[in-house]
């Protein structure tokens, strides 16, 4: 079921860029503002907390803890410099070889994103049920304004519809594939260290997009609208399931 609904979130991509042209860079702005704070606020007050939690049988160092969260937080900047910073709502003009290279850079972070949500079969996952729920709705919620911004700038770029959605169907199941490696592989054993990574991941998207202004330092009511909604409905989120 899990791999259904990361799969969902790009289909709800492409529909969006299709039946409600939702692809223009502002609004695609908006809409990771929202994601941002949303993001910022689930990792904060619930992903964060049950890392550090302990747990019977495993003693991990704060100290370990925060290096990995600070591993996620760089690796997330070299990734930055593959994918352009699409992931925290930076559009571009792409031709010829770069849309590889900026589909090669998402491939990877959806890849290493999903890794946290493997689970063993067999083994007790060592995280609550809510972190899981958690991370994979901060997922399946950051991909969506991704695949919209992906497959708008390919097609601005004047690719084929045809080629550009093939695009986006490789990267719609990275994450499948890196979760489907995680609880197949054994990583899932590992599963704190690499959800410090991907809290690490998501900590430098959510603060980057939140923390940017536009032209002259000035923060438009849009994404301040947007910023305190995805900051209400995260703290919602974590109260109910509480």
């Amino acid at each position: 079921m899990d791999y259904l609904i990361l799969l969902s979130s790009i289909a709800l991509g492409a529909a969006t860029v299709f039946w409600l042209h939702l692809s223009d860079p502002r609004r695609v702005k908006v809409l990771n503002a929202f994601t941002g704070a949303y993001l910022l606020s689930l990792v904060m007050l619930h992903l964060l907390p049950d890392l550090y939690a302990p747990e019977p049988g495993l003693v991990l160092k704060p100290l370990v803890i925060g290096a990995f969260i600070l591993l996620g937080f760089f690796l997330q900047i070299a990734m930055d410099s593959i994918s352009m910073g699409i992931e925290h709502g930076h559009a571009h003009e792409i031709h010829g070889r770069m849309a590889f290279g900026i589909l090669g850079g998402l491939c990877i972070h959806a890849f290493v994103e999903a890794l946290a949500l493997g689970k063993t079969p067999g083994i007790p996952s060592p995280h609550d049920s809510a972190a899981h729920h958690f991370l994979l709705v901060s997922v399946v919620v950051h991909n969506y304004p991704i695949s919209i911004a992906l497959l708008g700038m390919l097609l601005q770029s004047g690719m084929k519809k045809s080629s550009a959605l093939a695009c986006l169907g490789l990267f719609a199941i990275m994450a499948p594939i890196g979760m489907f490696t995680s609880s197949y592989t054994g990583l899932a054993v590992y599963s704190r260290y690499l959800m410090a990574i991907v809290i690490g991941i998501f900590m430098h998207i959510s603060t980057t997009i939140l923390f940017e202004s536009e032209d002259h330092h000035r923060f438009p009511v849009g994404k301040m609208v947007a910023v305190v909604v995805g900051l209400l409905l995260g703290i919602a989120s974590v109260v109910f399931e509480s």
